[in-house]
């Protein structure tokens, strides 16, 4: 998986993987070996198809694009554990993780909680510049508002280094009056 990563057209693939897979082991320190594979792979379909949101004309079908990524991403990471001989058990668990990794449950919560902190971590500059400022706008606020409190805590301790960064990520967190 490691080697299939950076075939991706986003750059810092491989990054956000290894990112999500440290977010997770911090969130669920005894995460099991299914998570930990969901959690450094659950974006393959990136790496194999090259199709990203950048492709997404109209931001507000996200969810249903969202949802297409995360089954095929699902359907390559099964097929890559079948070849290398994992256990059935393990491919229907990674299964799960990954196809649920954008809308949560269980377990994927914390792989959703995960990616999304990964996205504040590293990701935002790359987007900003991929999507422009109206679109990284709108992807802030669609991975703040997916997280749990306690990972929104952890954005809101988070230290952006660079100003306008930072001003971006208040104003699109701050809550609705």
């Amino acid at each position: 998986m490691e080697a299939i990563l950076p075939r991706s057209p986003i750059d810092f693939e491989l990054a956000h993987s290894r990112l999500v897979l440290k977010w997770v082991l911090r969130l669920k320190p005894d995460a099991d070996e299914a998570l930990r594979i969901a959690a450094f792979a659950h974006d393959m379909k990136r790496a194999v198809t090259k199709i990203t949101e950048k492709d997404l004309k109209d931001y507000s079908k996200i969810d249903a694009f969202k949802k297409e990524h995360a089954l095929r991403s699902a359907k390559f990471i099964c097929d890559i554990l079948k070849k290398h001989g994992y256990a059935d058990g393990t491919i229907g668990r990674v299964k799960s993780l990954v196809e649920n990794h954008e809308c949560g449950g269980d377990d994927a919560d914390v792989l959703m909680d995960a990616d999304s902190l990964a996205f504040f971590d590293y990701n935002i500059p790359s987007y900003l510049k991929r999507c422009g400022q109206e679109r990284a706008i709108e992807k802030i606020k669609f991975m703040y508002k997916r997280m749990s409190p306690k990972a929104k805590k952890l954005v809101q301790s988070m230290k952006f280094k660079d100003a306008a960064m930072k001003s971006l990520v208040k104003q699109s967190t701050a809550p609705v009056k």
